[in-house]
């Protein structure tokens, strides 16, 4: 959004990340928000059977006690499917012209492509660790690629992530990248492309929204499962002299969180509530009655109001303020239905503060 009236801090929730495809959009590859999302490189270095040499690709080095507690989770997770829970693995690789990706939830509920969800059996999900094991993913450096290249055109030229596998499993994590320039690593663009070919017919029958009014219904109705659900809210005042309150208000699945800007700058620390399935179905019905993707770009707001809305990949942006010639009443019932969704967003706020509990955000 090009109207954005300030920075705004993370609010720790439990991110479901995205694949980016800048480089300056791999921090947010992390499994957890506030967590450590950067992923530098460390000293030592453990290669895989499968693994380049630094002669076939520029890697960073990895820590070997990370990488074995790493492995020992991803050994339990295969031993005992319980240990599934805290699962997370997002992955996502260029193959010739055609990008794929899916992201995978403990509880067998699956992305692809983010259009689409359909749902793996505990014995797919051992499946695909199963993969990871045999590939000595754990022993993996963090990166490949990415070299700078001497010729000035090359060089200027924007790098990218072509590949890129993020794991979390019974408390351990892991993201290996690959990057466009340099030399690549054909053994893990294989490895992520497998698990993808493991997924790609489950997913062919996965159930998408063709509007976002669509994907709330399907929220609601439990055709589509909360983790699908992303809804992101910001309220500032006109001024210093104002006596509203501002915040951030984020949904994320079953997880809210707010935190309240303080006098002078800079946030609180957050307050998390975990909702329950049968009242995120009914904030899902609630927004879609007001079916926010009709609201126009320039609603009104008495003060800055940032919303985002967002199931699978139908989305509502926007930022409502005082724009100029437009006041309460231009856009009539839109504007009408935009209140009533600020209102429920407005009142979410304070539950979570009052019933919530706060969570240390990172510095």
């Amino acid at each position: 959004m090009t109207d954005t009236k300030t920075a705004v801090p993370p609010l720790c929730l439990p991110r479901k990340p995205e694949v980016f495809m800048t480089l300056t959009s791999i921090a947010v590859l992390s499994l957890v928000a506030c967590g450590d999302a950067s992923h530098p490189g460390r000293e030592g270095s453990v290669r895989g059977p499968d693994s380049p040499s630094s002669e076939e690709a520029k890697t960073t080095t990895v820590d070997s006690e990370t990488n074995a507690r790493f492995r020992s989770a991803l050994e339990d997770a295969v031993i005992d499917p319980a240990a599934h829970n805290g699962l997370h693995l997002i992955a996502a690789c260029q193959r010739g012209s055609q990008f794929r990706s899916m992201r995978i939830f403990d509880t067998g509920v699956a992305i692809w492509g983010g259009e689409l969800q359909f749902r793996l059996t505990e014995s797919g999900i051992t499946g695909l660790l199963q993969q990871l094991l045999a590939a000595d993913f754990a022993s993996l450096p963090d990166q490949y690629g990415g070299t700078p290249e001497p010729d000035r055109m090359q060089a200027n030229s924007a790098r990218s992530v072509v590949c890129s596998l993020s794991v979390a499993v019974a408390g351990a994590e892991k993201v290996v990248l690959q990057i466009n320039r340099g030399e690549q690593s054909e053994s893990f663009a294989r490895l992520v492309n497998d698990l993808l070919d493991s997924c790609e017919e489950p997913a062919a029958d996965g159930v998408g929204a063709t509007t976002l009014v669509e994907g709330l219904e399907k929220v609601a109705s439990g055709e589509l499962d909360p983790a699908v659900f992303e809804l992101h809210f910001q309220r500032l005042s006109d001024g210093a002299a104002s006596e509203e309150l501002e915040f951030i208000l984020g949904i994320e699945g079953l997880t809210a969180g707010t935190r309240l800007r303080v006098p002078g700058g800079g946030y609180a620390e957050p307050s998390q509530l975990e909702l329950t399935a049968a009242e995120v179905s009914e904030l899902a019905w609630q927004l879609a009655d007001n079916a926010p993707g009709r609201f126009p770009q320039n609603i009104w707001a008495p003060s800055y109001r940032e919303l985002s809305i967002r199931v699978l990949n139908q989305e509502l942006s926007l930022v409502a303020r005082p724009y100029k010639g437009v006041d309460q009443e231009t856009h009539g019932e839109l504007q009408q239905d935009f209140d009533a969704t600020i209102d429920l967003l407005e009142s979410l706020h304070e539950r979570v503060m009052n019933e919530g509990s706060q969570t240390p955000a990172e510095p």
